[in-house]
């Protein structure tokens, strides 16, 4: 009889970047790869006998990987809102306000999943990365929640080791 499969049911995670560690954050959107295709549904040819002829070829995947990284906003400067927006400020260009420092403040990182009994199950791990957006939640009395600050970091390689 075959193995059951055992499915992955991470009950917590951990993220961390060279340099930023000991962050809190809420939620980690993972990346979606895209292989680039050529062809697709495209007629490229016909025959004698009057068949079209399409052709699929994969070229590898959409040039860089994203994901987004969501923290609560605190102004303790140990917090992971206040750290990652200090980096996201070291990427920015001089001229959006930045300090324009995107080439040496690239990082590399790795993301683990744990199960309820803390034991790892899943870990991601990327490089050449950077914090390529910033999104502050909107203000609104109404809600019962924290203000919370979405990164998007984009980064050049992004693979499952485990």
């Amino acid at each position: 009889m075959a193995d059951l499969l055992k499915p992955i049911a991470p009950s917590s995670f951990y993220l961390e970047f060279d340099g930023l560690t000991d962050l809190v954050f809420k939620t980690v959107t993972l990346p979606e790869y895209k292989p680039k295709v050529a062809g697709g549904e495209a007629i490229i040819g016909s025959t004698k006998d009057g068949k079209t002829i399409r052709q699929v070829n994969s070229g590898g995947f959409e040039g860089l990987f994203t994901f987004d990284v969501v923290c609560i906003a605190s102004l303790t400067g140990s917090s992971a809102s206040k750290k990652m927006y200090e980096w996201f400020e070291k990427c920015l260009p001089k001229s959006d306000g930045g300090k324009g420092e995107w080439k040496k403040n690239k990082k590399t990182g790795k993301i683990s999943a744990f199960d309820s009994d803390s034991e790892l199950v899943a870990m991601w791990e990327f490089s050449e990365s950077w914090p390529s957006s910033y999104k502050c939640a909107d203000l609104d009395v109404t809600q019962d929640a924290y203000l919370e600050e979405t990164f998007t970091i984009t980064c050049e390689k992004f693979n499952r080791t485990k």
